[in-house]
């Protein structure tokens, strides 16, 4: 009941920060294209015009003021340093949008951050049963945790490469953690997740669907998003069990974060295996196989957060009847490897080995396409003010005609 009751709380804060994020979105879109902080289009990128790379900026001020108003209702006085973390984040992100940092320095930051968050306590040091590990030293436990956080963050960071896949998949994974936190008696954390999920949604429709208010979220976003991701790890590995699903948290988070993560080693292993930097940016991302075919970026969205979805059902369908947790660890491993890195490589050597094969395929993506772009250019009239002003002018020149 008490969990019942703290619901509409949460969606009222959500709310808030959902309207943040609409009155800041055309302020920092003028604010972009006034000082130029714009991303130019280049063989990398997928856009044909400079679009605002300040994203981050809306999504950071709408989250802040969602908890500032949540405060209210819920203290939220043991958030401060998970606020701080994302602070910090947040403007090595910015910086970096604006002027390119070292990747040197980024990681240094990082691992600042992971490290001052597993002082207090937001740490793995347990695997919650999974291959019999309840409990790891504190050497080792400060090692995985920086490198799961860290990885968390540059995997996000990574797979931002086509409109709304980055906050699509924000939205899913902020709201699954929430609904899990709710009913694990954990409030404060739901509130955290459910705002952080009100504050992407009007970012994410921009994105998707406007070309007035377009903007990428860009780092600052990204490493927001990444920083979350860990906490809300931390958060879950030690929440008390309450059902038989809490014995296969450690898989749940994989199957969460499964586009993102395997897609991210598969990118590093396979430039490493190449002698090249695992950090040399490149087109060889998940999203860049289903561009190569000709979708757009609706449906490949569409595709990618169906798979990462897909991997999440497996994990919770094989949860309900299996006892061995960690069976059910290998099975959603191997279903994530399937489905991402898996499919990849399938379609990658269908490409290069059969290139009259992935010309049929890339002439029916077409075929397909023409729906979902179709709808989305309407979508994007009514979010533009297109329709509106189509109708007024069509309206006048028959006022003028009757006259």
């Amino acid at each position: 009941m008490h969990n019942l009751r703290f619901i509409p709380t949460a969606l009222i804060c959500a709310f808030v920060a959902a309207i943040t994020s609409v009155v800041m979105n055309p302020l920092v879109i003028k604010l972009a294209f006034k000082k130029h902080l714009t991303d130019a289009p280049n063989y990398r990128k997928l856009q044909k015009r400079p679009v605002p790379v300040l994203g981050g900026m809306s999504v950071y001020m709408a989250f802040v003021n969602g908890l500032f108003f949540a405060n209210f209702f819920h203290p939220t006085d043991r958030l401060y340093v998970v606020i701080a973390a994302l602070s910090v984040m947040f403007f090595v992100g910015l910086f970096d949008d604006l002027i390119d940092l070292s990747y040197k320095l980024k990681f240094l930051v990082q691992f600042g951050v992971i490290f001052m968050l597993w002082t207090f306590g937001y740490r793995i040091d347990t695997l919650a049963g999974l291959f019999g590990v309840t409990h790891i030293p504190m050497l080792w436990s400060c090692l995985l945790s920086l490198f799961a956080g860290v990885g968390l963050m540059n995997a996000l960071n990574m797979i931002d490469g086509v409109d709304g896949l980055a906050s699509g998949l924000g939205i899913i994974t902020s709201t699954i953690c929430g609904v899990y936190f709710v009913t694990h008696h954990d409030p404060l954390f739901a509130l955290l997740s459910i705002v952080f999920a009100g504050a992407l949604v009007p970012f994410f429709i921009c994105n998707v669907f406007s070309r007035k208010y377009k903007m990428f979220i860009g780092d600052s976003g990204s490493l927001i998003m990444g920083t979350l991701a860990y906490v809300f790890t931390c958060r879950i590995i030690h929440t008390p069990i309450m059902d038989g699903n809490d014995h296969f948290r450690v898989a749940m988070m994989f199957a969460i974060y499964a586009l993102p993560v395997f897609d991210t080693l598969r990118v590093m292993t396979v430039r490493m295996f190449h002698g090249h930097s695992p950090f040399k940016a490149d087109r060889t991302h998940m999203h860049h196989i289903f561009v190569d075919l000709g979708y757009p970026h609706i449906m490949i969205t569409t595709i990618l957060l169906f798979i990462n979805s897909l991997v999440i059902a497996v994990w919770y369908f094989t949860a309900t009847f299996m006892e061995s947790i960690d069976g059910q660890f290998f099975v959603t491993i191997a279903t994530a490897m399937l489905l991402v890195p898996g499919l990849y490589f399938v379609l990658r050597r269908i490409s290069k080995q059969h290139p009259e094969l992935f010309e049929r395929i890339k002439e029916h993506s077409r075929r397909v396409s023409r729906k979902p772009i179709q709808a989305r250019d309407q979508i994007t009239d009514l979010i533009d003010g297109k329709v509106k002003r189509r109708h007024k002018a069509h309206h006048n020149k028959s006022k003028r005609r009757h006259h």
